[in-house]
């Protein structure tokens, strides 16, 4: 072996010891795991290897539940009547976000003109609200159908937009073939970054899917979506075709690839002026995306959707009978499963009237991608529609460098326009805190989602351990859904005299009252401690979990998903509250224990709107500097943590200091600051009263 080998080899067995020694310090010690098992190398019950992943095995059953009564409705239906009723009842649910919207004036810019020997390409700039540019491009064959039919083209996940060579290739072989192609800049890519860093010209927030989870997230806390925001620029992308002579709007036609083919599906279903839609590497159903990929980033998410009754098959039941393409691939991460059990229940619907030959599906063999069966098989879709016959041959064609389809004189709206952002659209639908609705506590248990009918079924002790005098007592607690496991840790320090019960809540889970210098003081008192990991947190937090929308490492996917099942994040949490209040005063000498309550930073927002409903403490103190009112959350660059924890439609009725102010202050005492001596000084004398 020579010198540079055995140099090589030596660094590598370095690397290695210190990633060893890394994984080790970091590790969680087995035993203070409530699943260990001390046998062997068995470290967690087996019942419960997947405990990590409650959050999603929660809301998933709530979708399945919900998705199992919609399947109900659609076994029912028989009769063109009946599919035609159905029809109706989804357009009201898809189309009633959008009445927030009014269609103001376009103020269409024509900025420049790029010619090519066979076409031109006018580039524009329309504002689908005041204020709010739309950056396009519109592709004009010179040899054509006078007026011609046209297609509007929804770019996918790429920061360039419509310009990057992929979509350029399907909009150019388009063009050559005699459509009119539309090609627009979805919100948070191209020239319309929500979050422009000027000196970098880059997003400060991310890439496109975090710029549209990042915003996506709080326009979810007015009860409203940003696939409200995109479906309406579609919208407004027809009404712009609409006042072009060249266009014949008799054949409209819309196709996309990926985050264009959810927007493809979306606004096809919203604007019937669209006559053929082809939604391309998006289409499954909520059943198959849950059990394989999960919920994607915010604009593919309606608000509440799943929990009204909508499904991916809605979006083309609400187009019949006017054709429909769908686009897959057979090892797409969306399910193609999914994609052909879609196809069959949406079969059922044409068939009933007369029209089956319109509704279409075609798969080839790849991943999340783009084929060239699957692109000539779309071209000669929307030949047939569309009335425009010709060869469905895929050619290679040149695209254009990025900056010659600028539509902008920097590439941002921002800098060259001073353009409005969804933020500012969300501040003037939606309001500032000035608008906050009287506080019902009916609001609170539809918005929240909280459902107290999760019953303990057992408490499972576990072990053992014992630090510094202190003994912990390990249990799990399976409830009657029987979705997860709570991990419980109950400490004690051998005082008999121990007359109150103290439930202490943290972000970082149960293994703060091991960790907390404070823990001995507060046991001294006569307590009882008992905390646990709530669904998110500690073991019941899913390390690996990486999806497409998460920001500042907070997982926004999961809040997508609570939200598309008419839950939230604070709701579920406040769930799993009430399985650790079954728990502790199932011991029937606690329940004549004083209850009291030590709650810190994140878990506020679970424990406020559980005591709300039901609030068995006797005095609560809660640590949280983000108990505050709805200015913060309402920035433009906000805390995702807050926005996590916040319920979806909840800010135009109250926040949390609003459910603060429901409680008498010497039952409920709010401590800007985190622990500390002092504070734990007064947490004890406030307590003690």
């Amino acid at each position: 072996m020579g010198h540079f080998s055995i140099r090589i080899l030596g660094f590598i067995i370095v690397f290695l010891n210190l990633f060893l020694v890394e994984s080790v310090v970091n590790a969680q010690n087995p035993e203070e795991s409530v699943f260990h098992i001390n046998r062997g190398k068995t470290l967690d019950w087996i019942s419960y290897k997947s405990h990590d992943d409650a959050l999603q095995r929660i809301i998933s059953n709530e979708a399945f539940y919900h998705l199992e009564k919609r399947k109900e409705v659609i076994d029912g239906l028989r009769t063109k009547l009946d599919w035609l009723s159905y029809r109706d009842s989804i357009k009201i649910i898809l189309n009633s976000p959008l009445s927030k919207f009014a269609k103001t004036p376009l103020n269409p810019q024509l900025t420049g003109v790029v010619d090519r020997e066979d076409f031109r390409v006018e580039k524009i700039i329309f504002e689908s609200h005041p204020g709010f540019y739309v950056t396009a491009s519109l592709f004009l064959p010179n040899q054509r159908q006078d007026p011609a039919p046209a297609i509007i083209y929804t770019s996918g996940h790429t920061s360039l937009g419509f310009r990057s060579e992929g979509y350029q290739h399907v909009i150019l072989n388009l063009v050559s073939k005699g459509f009119i192609v539309l090609a627009y800049d979805p919100i948070g890519q191209g020239e319309r970054l929500q979050y422009h860093d000027a000196k970098s010209g880059n997003s400060t927030i991310g890439g496109p899917t975090k710029e549209h989870s990042y915003a996506g997230a709080q326009t979810l806390l007015w009860g409203a979506s940003l696939s409200d925001y995109f479906i309406w620029d579609g919208i407004r992308a027809v009404d712009y075709l609409y006042t072009r002579p060249e266009v014949d709007v008799t054949r409209i036609g819309i196709t996309g690839r990926s985050g264009g083919g959810t927007q493809t599906a979306m606004i096809a279903a919203c604007d019937e002026r669209i006559y053929a839609a082809a939604p391309e590497a998006f289409i499954t159903n909520y059943k198959r995306l849950l059990q394989s990929s999960g919920i994607q980033d915010a604009e593919q998410n309606l608000y509440h959707g799943i929990s009204k009754g909508i499904d991916h098959p809605d979006f083309l039941h609400v187009r019949m009978p006017k054709p429909s393409l769908i686009i897959t691939t057979i090892n797409d991460f969306f399910s193609i499963q999914g994609a052909r059990e879609t196809f069959s229940e949406v079969k059922k619907s044409y068939t009933a009237l007369g029209k089956e030959d319109n509704i279409q599906m075609v798969e080839d063999m790849g991943k999340h991608e783009s084929t060239k069966l699957n692109r000539m098989a779309m071209y000669g879709f929307f030949q047939n529609h569309l009335s425009l016959p010709g060869d469905t041959d895929d050619i290679e064609i040149e695209p254009f460098p990025v900056e010659a389809l600028w539509s902008t004189q920097t590439g941002q709206t921002s800098s060259s326009l001073s353009g409005k952002t969804v933020f500012n659209l969300n501040m003037e639908y939606f309001g500032g805190k000035s608008t906050l609705k009287p506080l019902l506590s009916e609001h609170r248990i539809e918005l929240s989602g909280i459902k107290l009918d999760r019953n303990l079924s057992a408490a499972v002790f576990t072990g053992k351990i014992e630090r510094n005098g202190i003994e912990v007592e390990k249990y799990f607690l399976e409830n009657t859904k029987g979705d997860y496991a709570l991990p419980v840790y109950m400490a004690t320090n051998g005082n008999s005299k121990a007359d109150k019960v103290l439930l202490w809540l943290h972000p970082k889970g149960k293994e703060i009252i091991l960790e907390s210098k404070y823990i001995n003081e507060i046991l001294d008192q006569g307590y009882t401690v008992v905390s646990a990991d709530l669904p998110g947190m500690g073991e019941l937090h899913n390390p690996d979990f990486s999806g497409d929308g998460i920001i500042q490492q907070v997982p926004f996917n999961y809040l997508f998903g609570a939200n598309l099942v008419g839950k939230s994040i604070a709701g579920i949490q406040a769930e799993s509250i009430d399985l650790l209040v079954q728990f502790i005063h199932g011991d029937p000498p606690n329940k004549m224990r004083k209850f009291h309550a030590l709650i810190e930073n994140a878990t506020s927002s679970s424990f406020l709107h559980y005591i709300a409903l039901n609030n068995p403490f006797d005095r609560s103190v809660v640590y949280n500097p983000y108990v505050s009112d709805s200015e913060y959350i309402t920035k433009e660059y906000y805390n995702p943590e807050e926005a996590f924890i916040s319920v979806p439609g909840s800010l135009p009725y109250y926040n949390l200091l609003n459910l603060v102010e429901l409680h008498p202050k010497d039952s409920l005492k709010l401590i800007n600051s985190t622990l500390s001596d002092r504070t734990v000084d007064e947490l004890i004398d406030f307590l003690a009263k």
